[in-house]
């Protein structure tokens, strides 16, 4: 029988997603699986990847995918996308596909892709490296500093100017930055599945909680048409079925800092049944003649 192989890793075992679409898929009788991709071994063949002889008894295998099954991936472990990759070179469907994955992982490509595409965005720039920026105008300061491959806002800094750039330690070579937008420490969060889009008012990520542990909870917003039509427009240029994207409300309009896929849908209740239902019709178009 055709299974669901939801693709995840240690780090996500504590967070609603993966689990909760788990628990969706199997309430509606979907068979789904959980494959962790953490301290997993695959030997590399003509014919695909597979376990060693002696990993196979261990029970340490990368999971036996089958043509008809379908892999959904929420991770960032690079051995787990590797295993994505693999399973679509054999011919297995994937929700979301690896190229779609890779290509909001690498940020500054994703903000070429987004300014090809008109999504608007901060005013952004590309560097070798952070000393290199101070030449900018100064209309273009405060920045916020960025990894090339951030996750979660983790290694963004903020510089107010060129002068911090020279005590600033910065380990990642590579940086993009984008101007800072003064939106009092609130953002928006759109949730995409196929085509249903929600909206969340959130604190920032970068915003530091006034108490240890303390974390304000996301409210519901409407999705106007602008919202929507930007949610969409970001799904489009990546080719992501499950995503989200960051948004600053700035006075001239929202602008997209992030992009991501398979999100956690945090305060969007209705999520998990979504996304099972988007990902059981892709099971039956994956086994349909």
């Amino acid at each position: 029988m055709n299974r669901v192989v939801v693709l995840t890793d240690s780090r996500y075992l504590g967070q609603r997603m993966p689990g909760a679409l788990l628990d969706a898929l199997r309430a509606r009788d979907v068979p789904a699986v959980q494959a962790r991709a953490d301290r997993l071994v695959a030997e590399v063949r003509a014919e695909g990847i597979a376990a060693p002889e002696p990993i196979r008894e261990r029970r340490r295998a990368p999971p036996a995918l089958r043509p008809g099954d379908l892999v959904v991936p929420r991770t960032r472990n690079a051995f787990a996308l590797s295993l994505l990759l693999q399973a679509e070179l054999r011919g297995v469907r994937t929700v979301n596909r690896w190229e779609a994955v890779q290509a909001v992982r690498d940020k500054p490509y994703a903000v070429l892709r987004l300014a090809r595409a008109g999504v608007p965005t901060p005013r952004t720039f590309l560097a070798d490296r952070p000393e290199s920026l101070a030449g900018l105008p100064a209309t273009a300061w405060p920045l916020l500093l960025k990894p090339p491959y951030g996750d979660n806002g983790q290694g963004i800094v903020r510089v107010d100017s060129p002068r911090e750039l020279e005590r600033l330690h910065w380990p990642e070579g590579m940086v993009l930055a984008q101007q800072y937008v003064d939106v009092a420490g609130v953002d928006v969060k759109l949730y995409g599945a196929g085509q249903q889009v929600w909206a969340v008012r959130r604190p920032s990520p970068l915003r530091a909680p006034e108490k240890p542990g303390q974390a304000d909870e996301p409210v519901r917003l409407p999705v106007t048409r602008e919202l929507g039509e930007l949610a969409r427009a970001c799904r489009d240029v990546f080719g992501l079925e499950l995503y989200g994207v960051d948004v600053l409300p700035s006075p001239d309009g929202p602008l997209v800092v992030d992009v991501n896929d398979f999100p956690n849908y945090t305060g969007i209740a209705e999520a998990p049944g979504a996304v099972a239902d988007l990902v059981a019709a892709r099971l039956t178009e994956v086994v349909s003649p």
